[in-house]
């Protein structure tokens, strides 16, 4: 009966949310042009949050590394959703090149330990700690979540260099009246090609605390009602003096109370330049893309 029940949950889930409209997160205000020079405040809001966070002191480094927890919710972890199998609860170590899409994830524990997955060039690979065990793949999931997890770490670095940003006006969430930003890329109406970003700007510490997000390139067929979703955040200042993200929560579509998630994720003990960079670059041969992405990927 639980089975039957959680199947059609699920069925009935699905359905709800596959929408043909296109995700649009430009606000009322944004799209009726009546907000002044938003270009401008846009920028100089993004440009704030990266300097108050203390980002110019991450791009002074070349690699770093920090221990990931996630933990997913009920219902959600039955869904084939998960870009890394198997990390319910479990440890890993992520390892990304700061300023790119490169990096790993290591199991730490559970029945993959040991297992390395990881992204270089825009190409996946599977190594194993403490081996020359590497064998390249096509697995789209680990490519989209590495690519992925690293951006929201690094994202309020990128923003500003956007290439469409415009002020949104102001959201209230949990009493906190937010500044808030579009960006995107491309044309500022939604587009298939370019994902989309509402950040929310805090007033006081000025931090970006939510990440309202579209996922055109899901590693998965997805309904445009679930091409959608926000990244919740809470940070912690690192021995670098940059305020990195601790949690962040990921909800469906727009924010909701905290406790409201698909799925949340810890981050914690960063290290900077701990390791040498070649380690994230183990096949050879490869052009170097860095932060950017090849036209055919």
């Amino acid at each position: 009966m639980k089975i039957i029940f959680k199947t059609t949950y699920l069925l009935l889930l699905i359905v709800s949310l596959n929408s043909c409209k296109s995700v649009d997160l430009r606000t009322e205000a944004l799209k009726s042009n009546a907000i002044h020079n938003p270009e401008q405040k846009g920028k100089e809001l993004l440009m704030e949050a990266k300097n108050a966070m203390g980002y110019d002191q991450l791009s002074q480094s070349d690699v770093y590394e920090v221990d990931a927890k996630f933990n997913w919710k009920g219902i959600w972890l039955t869904m084939p959703m998960n870009a890394f199998p198997g990390n319910n609860n479990k440890a890993l170590k992520l390892r990304l090149a700061t300023n790119s899409f490169d990096g790993q994830v290591e199991y730490l524990e559970g029945r993959k330990k040991g297992i390395i997955e990881g992204v270089q060039s825009w190409e996946g690979y599977t190594a194993e700690a403490n081996s020359d065990y590497l064998k390249r793949h096509e697995h789209d999931r680990y490519i989209w979540g590495l690519a992925t997890y690293h951006y929201l770490i690094e994202a309020p670095k990128h923003l500003p260099d956007a290439e469409i940003i415009r002020y949104a006006g102001t959201k209230e969430i949990d009493d906190i009246v937010y500044e808030t930003v579009y960006v995107t890329w491309g044309t500022e109406e939604p587009n298939k090609q370019f994902d989309r970003f509402l950040v929310y700007i805090h007033p006081q510490t000025k931090f970006i605390d939510l990440l309202e997000v579209t996922i055109n390139d899901f590693f998965l067929p997805m309904p445009k009602g679930m091409q959608h979703a926000t990244a919740r955040y809470e940070r912690k200042e690192t021995g670098i003096g940059a305020y990195l993200p601790s949690n962040v929560t990921i909800q469906l579509k727009g924010p909701k109370k905290i406790k409201n998630k698909v799925y949340s994720f810890s981050l914690e003990n960063y290290q900077f330049d701990a390791f040498d960079k070649a380690a994230l670059y183990p096949i050879e041969g490869l052009p170097y893309f860095g932060f950017s992405k090849p036209l055919n990927k």
